[in-house]
């Protein structure tokens, strides 16, 4: 398939479904995952230790017992998975760092390379470089554990995504659900070494709400192992102003949604007005 055929091919699955599965030989996540898993294995006292909601552990919460993660802030950033590294591993843990950082690198391309097709279709290629200059990269590994009988098998409850994209590799155990617009709930089945990109509400409104970000949820049941996933994301830098460009807006699609800052669209859906909206905070937050 030639580029203006592949392009075309992504633009339509987010239009359409906000996400895709596509097959990506030039990482190896397994190999960073089983790295990483030793940290979950790590006594609790030492990972809470270690807690922070943007950099480090992340676990222990009452509303999601099934879930832990560690994140990794600005990955991309020079020391950065070191100093990540140093967190659990008192001696340092190059092996990791030198993982860490691949994987990232080959991530942040394969995102960029989407991101054009995007901007290539809606004719506003000029923004590329912007876009990529004014975007930082947050890498999250997931846990969730089976639940037990008296509990809820709810890994995470149903959400859009609050970023620009997201790249999601999933290990062995399925529990992944994507809701289609007529409500239904439909299970991602996962073809082995493959990612699923998803798009965040703040592409959906950088593109004046041409794109769907999918509602999604995890599941997790009595019957399964662990389950584990690597998540890439990608977000605008603090500060940074999301401002709809001129070219997606006409008469066929009126303006939609007022400049915002990212973050502070985060910290407002976190609020007690912004869970309120619930999947509708953009909107509520910065929609004309």
């Amino acid at each position: 398939m030639n580029w203006n055929s592949l392009r075309d091919e992504v633009f339509k699955a987010f239009q359409e479904y906000g996400c895709f599965e596509v097959m990506f030989d030039k990482v190896k996540p397994r190999a960073l995952h089983e790295e990483m898993k030793e940290i979950f294995n790590f006594p609790l006292e030492f990972k809470m230790s270690k807690s922070s909601t943007m950099f480090g552990y992340l676990g222990q919460n009452p509303a999601l017992p099934l879930y832990e993660r560690l994140t990794i802030q600005d990955v991309l950033s020079h020391g950065v998975a070191k100093k990540f590294a140093n967190l659990f591993w008192p001696d340092g843990n190059p092996i990791v760092c030198d993982m860490v950082l691949s994987y990232s690198k080959q991530l942040s391309m394969l995102e960029k390379t989407i991101r054009r097709m995007v901007m290539e279709i809606l004719g506003v290629e000029k923004y590329i470089e912007e876009q990529n200059e004014s975007s930082n990269y947050v890498l999250i590994f997931n846990k969730y554990r089976k639940p037990t009988r008296d509990e809820s098998g709810i890994g995470l409850a149903p959400h859009t995504d609050k970023n620009i994209l997201t790249i999601l590799f999933q290990i062995q155990v399925n529990g992944l659900q994507i809701q289609r617009d007529n409500g239904q709930w439909v299970d991602v089945e996962f073809s082995p070494n493959s990612f699923l990109v998803l798009v965040g509400d703040v592409f959906k409104a950088w593109t004046n709400g041409r794109l769907h970000a999918p509602i999604h949820r995890l599941l997790m049941s009595e019957k399964d192992e662990e389950r584990f996933s690597i998540g890439f994301f990608t977000f605008p830098k603090e500060g940074y102003l999301v401002n709809v460009p001129k070219d997606p807006v006409d008469e066929d699609h009126p303006l939609l949604y007022n400049p915002f800052d990212g973050i502070k669209h985060i910290q407002f859906y976190k609020s007690e007005v912004g869970q309120r909206a619930g999947h509708d905070s953009l909107k509520a937050y910065c929609g004309v």
